[in-house]
């Protein structure tokens, strides 16, 4: 997933889907994409958007499927 805001997603972070709850497994802010990206433990079926909490607030992520980037180029 892709924060779509300003942070930095860390681990074990809640993730609200469409499909019901998850968890964030690992968490960076990633230079290339000048975005913070994770990789999450979801609800099969869950897509587009998702809530993550954040510092006892919900904030906004995009649900993509990695790769994030290859040779530099950024693919999501």
């Amino acid at each position: 997933m892709v924060l779509e805001g300003k942070g930095v997603i860390r681990d074990h972070q809640k993730v609200v889907t469409n499909n019901g709850e998850g968890e964030v497994t690992s968490g960076t802010f990633s230079p290339t994409m000048g975005k913070a990206i994770a990789l999450a433990s979801v609800p099969k079926g869950s897509e587009g958007l998702c809530e993550i909490e954040m510092r006892n607030k919900m904030v906004s992520a995009k649900i993509v499927k990695p790769p994030f980037v290859r040779n530099g180029k950024v693919l999501v």
